[in-house]
């Protein structure tokens, strides 16, 4: 199951996301290098880890350790495409109630006890889709490394360049655009081995199977 924490509940997740915060810092700074402003820290925490912020959390079934989130970011609010990245697009940064961002994707391979990689990936996808689909989400964009792209294509995303790749900061970085197809949330659930939503959900809220 993925846990989705909205401003308001982070509280009751608090050991959670202090994980998600220490292992990002342990993929996208000592591991992969990033120059990021929180490189000091034994957390990796920036600007829009914000109180507009949604994050949606896998944790272990055996230990409840944090094994792999995303953060999604309303597109109307400051976020790191329109911010930071507005360059890698040819043309306006999208930006629409009906339009998020997705960033700091990140999985734990050593923690994912019983699950791969590849199998995470699904369930965070299918976790995408319908949290996609109960804030009437239609696009996601992001800011990704082009190489990313066939296994975005692969999970079966409809993924739309918004601009050409661009060097910065020592690496290559590429504006996309995902659009949402309700579509594809059967095949992925199969494809998972689930038959129904992966979300956490307070009881009154639910996803269609």
């Amino acid at each position: 199951m993925i846990e989705i924490v909205f401003p308001e509940s982070r509280f009751e997740h608090a050991s959670a996301l202090i994980q998600m915060h220490h292992d990002r810092k342990r993929v996208f700074v000592d591991k992969l290098g990033w120059s990021l402003p929180s490189g000091t820290s034994w957390l990796e925490v920036d600007e829009f880890d914000n109180e507009y912020a949604v994050y949606l959390l896998a944790r272990s079934p055996e230990t409840g350790r944090h094994i792999g989130s995303v953060r999604l970011l309303p597109t109307t609010r400051p976020h790191m495409l329109g911010s930071l990245f507005s360059n890698l697009c040819a043309g306006p940064v999208p930006v629409s109630e009906d339009c998020w961002e997705i960033s700091r994707f990140v999985t734990c391979p050593p923690r994912v006890e019983g699950t791969s990689v590849l199998k995470l990936h699904r369930l965070l996808a299918i976790a995408l889709i319908e949290i996609a689909l109960l804030k009437s989400i239609r696009r996601y964009t992001l800011v990704a490394e082009p190489q990313r792209v066939p296994a975005l294509l692969s999970i079966g995303w409809s993924v739309i360049p918004l601009g050409l790749p661009t060097h910065c900061g020592g690496e290559s970085l590429q504006a996309l655009q995902i659009l949402v197809d309700p579509a594809i949330l059967p095949m992925l659930r199969r494809k998972t081995g689930v038959s129904s939503s992966v979300l956490q959900f307070p009881d009154q809220v639910r996803v269609a199977a």
